[in-house]
């Protein structure tokens, strides 16, 4: 006769999707949280500069560099236990040490390991544009590794998979009541912990997207291209023109004037993506000491005036272009409203997302999830 397993009364509310640059931490850790309704975190957004300028040379992180980095997650998962939400940390925590600083913050906290062979991570870190994760460091990501298995909590994926069925899988595991052996297991290791440093009581470097789903994907996609393509635009239009002054002894005064006008382009498209992806400057010091309540009036009508000014710079906009159709640029010939197009779509983008910000502050009864991943990392 076989005994029934006892379990716990909920399935788990906090996870840990760990592996190397490559395993498809930041795609598999998204998915999992919508389907399970958690709070994402990212763990790319919590590197200092100075780590990021480190792996952007090619430089591998040490267990140095990587404390304060670890110690601003473990204030994160906290934040999110104390809202009483679940979370999904998108993390590469490769050594065992890591795992047990984050097992330390968060008791019963568990891993979904990613399994990858290195060629496979090398053709998907060599595929991603726009990420300061260079090919070079990722051998030095299998050097590090510290595998996982033995370890309480942990579950082991081919990441070689569909990404869906690895999302369904890791889902399912989650959604399963947890085993009062392995809850048992991963309270009694962190029970033997040394205490942590104290942590400080940072912000965290962006705010939340103001929205994630397909549109948000196509407007990333479309504003990500726009922006490529008019630097390249631009780098190369100046470049030709110099190589044409040294070589022929004269340029062409048009690249110049095409170059200002791919950088106001660039500008305005800049500013509409920051802001959906919650990446431009804010300062939330004194907002975050109200009540919920009055942090929704503040954020209504900071939502409001951003509406109302970017309206009224849309409305200037048009009424701009309608004048200058007939004005032309004194090189190119080009009409001058077409500078003012992007200041135009721009504002009505901005008026939009301001708009779905007064929405999200009050269709929630939480707060709102910090979710911070756009961008993979590490």
């Amino acid at each position: 006769m076989i005994s029934s397993v006892s379990t716990s009364a909920t399935p788990a509310q906090a996870l840990v999707i760990m592996g190397v640059s490559g395993s498809g931490k930041t795609e598999t850790s998204l998915g999992v949280a919508r389907c399970l309704g958690f709070r994402h975190i990212e763990a790319d957004h919590f590197h200092s500069a100075e780590n990021v300028a480190r792996m952007q040379a090619g430089t591998p992180l040490t267990d140095a560099d990587r404390i304060e980095w670890l110690d601003r997650l473990r204030l994160e998962m906290q934040k999110a236990v104390q809202d009483g939400t679940g979370f999904v940390l998108s993390c590469s925590a490769l050594r065992r040490s890591y795992r047990d600083r984050l097992r330390d913050a968060v008791p019963g906290l568990r891993f979904a390991y990613l399994s990858v062979d290195y060629e496979t991570a090398l053709q998907r870190v060599g595929e991603r544009s726009g990420h300061y994760m260079p090919t070079s460091l990722v051998k030095s990501q299998f050097d590090t590794l510290e595998s996982p298995r033995g370890e309480p909590g942990v579950l082991y994926v081919d990441a070689s998979k569909a990404s869906d069925a690895v999302v369904q899988e890791v889902s399912a595991w989650m959604h399963a009541p947890i085993p009062s052996s392995e809850m048992a297991a991963l309270i009694s290791l962190a029970s033997k912990m040394p205490d942590a440093p104290s942590l400080r009581n940072e912000p965290p470097l962006t705010s939340e997207p103001i929205y994630n789903n397909r549109t948000a994907q196509r407007f990333d996609k479309l504003t990500d291209s726009l922006m490529a393509i008019l630097m390249a635009f631009m780098v190369g239009a100046v470049f030709i023109n110099v190589v044409m002054r040294y070589a022929f002894g004269s340029g062409w005064g048009g690249a110049e004037e095409l170059s200002r006008l791919a950088f106001v382009w660039l500008i305005f498209v800049g500013v509409a993506s920051s802001m959906r992806r919650g990446e431009l400057m804010s300062f939330s010091l004194i907002r975050d000491k109200f009540p919920r309540l009055a942090q929704r009036v503040i954020d209504s009508i900071s939502a409001l005036l951003i509406a109302t000014g970017s309206g009224l710079s849309a409305w200037g906009a048009w009424y701009q272009m309608q004048f200058s159709w007939q004005n032309t640029s004194p090189v190119v010939g080009y009409p001058m409203a077409i500078a003012m197009l992007p200041v135009l779509v721009s504002m009505l983008a901005l008026t939009v997302l301001a708009l779905i910000q007064l929405f999200n502050a009050w269709s929630s009864a939480q707060e709102a999830p910090r979710a911070l991943a756009n961008v993979t990392a590490d």
